[in-house]
């Protein structure tokens, strides 16, 4: 039975931790070792996280907890946590969601049937206040949808052209092909699936679909403000014409990274737009 190195990532995450430990913890895979790694929340979600490592002491294989000094964003947090990894697999989960108690011997059983195929496991998604997340679900569905297609060149262009994988249904790495990308790429602080995801498949690996729901999604009911969907923009950008662009080329979508560079130059032009609108109510103010 190979060791799977389950990462919970962990910031602000006091009140909902516990649920996702417990439910590693009951998992019927029984060769775990779980990776607790903090980002320097600043509520108690450390202590939370230690409490139950230490009342939970030989429930899984090993049962570790990182912290950092600073916040550093996903990927660095991310990365941190492999540092102490030794598992064959690792799997990625988010300290406000949860698994299905057979989701990783799911995950493990498609991985040994499937080389070189990345699973995507279906999601449930809930929260305390809303019950219908249709947006969400659709964007969902083409990710199964996305998961099905058989042909590796098809996939990787339709992944090349737009993310199509919800984060929570994949995040299920054989490690070594994680060792090989150089582990997350830490230019993106907030942005590590999707480069992720095209790092691995650009190694000639596929995704494939398995038709259950493994993990529980909690939607936030937090809104996104125009500042951190500008910021989130601009990470996008920085990746296009840093990485994607060149993926592109090589894949033969000269034409398609053509059309998505004028795109991200509109944006370009909007965030200076924005700026300067914000700069010159600062100046009024002052």
């Amino acid at each position: 039975m190979k060791l799977v190195s389950v990462v919970v990532l962990s910031y602000r995450s006091a009140e909902t931790i516990i649920e996702t430990l417990d439910s590693i913890k009951n998992q019927t895979y029984q060769n775990i070792e779980l990776i607790v790694t903090d980002d320097c929340s600043p509520d108690n979600s450390v202590e939370a996280a230690k409490d139950w490592i230490e009342r939970n002491q030989g429930s899984l294989r090993a049962l570790k907890l990182v912290t950092a000094k600073q916040n550093t964003g996903i990927p660095g947090n991310i990365n941190r946590a492999l540092k102490q990894a030794s598992g064959e697999y690792v799997k990625l989960i988010a300290a406000d969601d949860y698994m299905a108690p057979e989701a990783i011997k799911e995950y493990v059983d498609f991985c040994e049937k499937n080389p070189k195929t990345i699973p995507i496991a279906k999601v449930h998604l809930f929260s305390e206040k809303e019950t219908a997340f249709p947006e969400v679900q659709q964007y969902c569905s083409r990710c199964y949808e996305f998961a099905q297609v058989r042909d590796y060149k098809k996939q990787y262009h339709m992944l090349l052209k737009q993310n199509c994988i919800a984060a929570p249904s994949g995040s299920f790495y054989p490690m070594q092909v994680i060792r090989e990308c150089g582990g997350y790429d830490e230019h993106y602080r907030w942005f590590e699936d999707y480069p992720m995801n095209l790092k691995v498949m650009h190694k000639g690996y596929r995704c494939g679909l398995i038709d259950k729901e493994l993990v529980f999604y909690r939607m936030s009911s937090g809104s996104i403000t125009a500042s951190s969907q500008l910021r989130l923009k601009k990470t996008e950008m920085k990746f296009f014409f840093r990485q994607k662009f060149w993926y592109m080329l090589g894949a033969g979508m000269g034409w398609e990274a053509v059309k998505q560079s004028r795109s991200w130059i509109k944006v370009l032009f909007m965030r200076e737009n924005y700026e300067r609108k914000v700069s010159g109510k600062e100046m009024c103010k002052r």
